[in-house]
């Protein structure tokens, strides 16, 4: 990611120079809540570039031609403040399979996405696009000098988890005796968003308790939180990432 978004937005000369156009987007797909828009934000807090930030479903519209102005006027706006990241959450609704029974509308969104995004490497604009479906993005849009590089981001792994709790858990009132590796071990399959959800739930428990937030209760809420997508769903990520 670094080298894909990173190293162009930053030094787009070196690019020039050596006669190789930047590339001009990405695809982070994963099951909800995993954290792909947590990490488009932290790319364009790195790189300083404008953040701009679309959502699928809002930006289609019932007016025929107002979904395709929506988004000329989001690509203006992001060549005004470039280096910019454009951030298009749920980008399946808007760029949905054209040999699929799609509306027109949406057939003609996805054309005028194509055409904006000719240019947007050279104009300091890239693209990163979020999806928990990536199987139902028309397949143009992910051909090669669009958004040809794909990363699955799956559920966090044991070292991420017990990081997410200490970084969740740093500024609270906390009992003796947290067991960091513990609670990533209670927390397998968890995605980012369950993490949070528990340490917030575990906080309002011991705010009615009048107490401070311990193991006991961090554990009893685990057990009573599964994970909110099932072990089923991943799988098919899975399988998604091997193709």
């Amino acid at each position: 990611i670094r080298e894909m978004i990173e190293l162009p937005l930053r030094h787009p000369n070196l690019f020039k120079n050596l006669g190789v156009k930047p590339p001009k987007g990405v695809l982070l797909y994963g099951p909800p809540g995993s954290g792909k828009t947590l990490l488009a934000k932290a790319i364009a807090n790195e790189t300083g570039a404008f953040f701009f930030l679309i959502n699928g479903p809002e930006i289609m519209s019932k007016m025929a031609g107002q979904a395709e102005e929506n988004l000329r006027k989001a690509f203006e706006e992001a060549e005004k403040n470039a280096p910019t990241i454009i951030f298009i959450d749920e980008i399946n609704e808007l760029l949905p399979n054209r040999d699929s029974d799609a509306h027109e509308m949406a057939k003609s969104a996805v054309n005028e996405m194509l055409a904006q995004m000719d240019r947007t490497g050279e104009k300091g604009i890239f693209i990163i696009g979020a999806t928990n479906y990536p199987d139902m993005i028309d397949p143009a849009m992910l051909r090669a000098g669009r958004l040809d590089k794909k990363f699955y981001l799956p559920p966090p792994d044991f070292e991420a988890r017990k990081s997410m709790f200490e970084m969740y858990l740093k500024n609270r009132p906390l009992d003796f005796g947290m067991d960091y590796d513990q609670l990533s071990t209670l927390t397998e399959h968890y995605v980012s968003a369950d993490i949070e959800l528990l340490v917030n739930e575990a906080s309002r428990i011991a705010l009615k308790n009048k107490t401070r937030i311990s193991m006991a209760i961090l554990t009893e809420v685990i057990k009573n939180n599964k994970p909110s997508v099932p072990l089923q769903e991943l799988k098919k990520y899975e399988l998604i990432k091997a193709k």
